[in-house]
């Protein structure tokens, strides 16, 4: 049986270390790996600080499994039963998939495409009965500001609420993070 936590906030709220702490916690609860599926890409210098920054503050014994689109089938023959699976970020994904191909800032987005990317979340969804353990989820939360100046962002901004929806959904706990203060939205547990 799989446990699944989604914990959503915005830029610099503390959502990550959060869900590092909750999979610390699990870790010891269930006596196994963690795995940190990773969906950033290091694009460019301030990213990859970015990035750094996350690789610094994990425990040196967790795994690193780096993916940037295709969870899915990152995790179709997953052979660590039980395991802790934390991926980092949803948003980061949902960004990757809108610029996976030929896509451009200039190109009208299309049914097609955005269809891609939520059957994409679906796979991902469909592939949780056949883990055990837990999978906790960092989602960036977007849509509380305004209506971002450039349609590229607004894309992203829309189709990352919709995949939160839809991971929210289906996830047994769900939580949100304020400067660093977690608050739970949705199911029960140890927290």
């Amino acid at each position: 049986m799989l446990e699944t936590i989604m914990v959503l906030g915005g830029s610099s709220s503390g959502k990550s270390a959060f869900a590092e702490e909750v999979a610390r916690e699990m870790e010891s609860f269930y006596n196994c790996d963690v795995f940190y599926l990773a969906t950033g890409i290091g694009c460019d210098t301030e990213f990859k600080e970015r990035i750094k920054k996350h690789q610094d503050r994990r425990p040196e014994h967790w795994h690193t499994v780096e993916e940037p689109c295709g969870l899915a089938e990152a995790l179709q023959n997953w052979r660590h039963h039980p395991s802790i699976i934390l991926v980092d970020s949803i948003g980061t994904w949902v960004t990757n998939l809108i610029y996976a191909g030929d896509w451009q800032p200039e190109t009208l987005w299309s049914p097609q495409h955005e269809q891609a990317c939520l059957d994409q979340v679906i796979n991902f969804i469909n592939i949780w009965p056949q883990l055990s353990g837990a999978l906790i989820m960092v989602a960036d939360e977007v849509g509380m500001g305004i209506v971002p100046e450039y349609p590229d962002a607004r894309v992203f901004r829309d189709l990352n609420g919709r995949f939160n929806q839809m991971l929210a959904a289906a996830s047994n706990q769900v939580y949100f993070v304020v400067a660093g203060i977690a608050r739970r939205l949705k199911g029960g547990g140890a927290r």
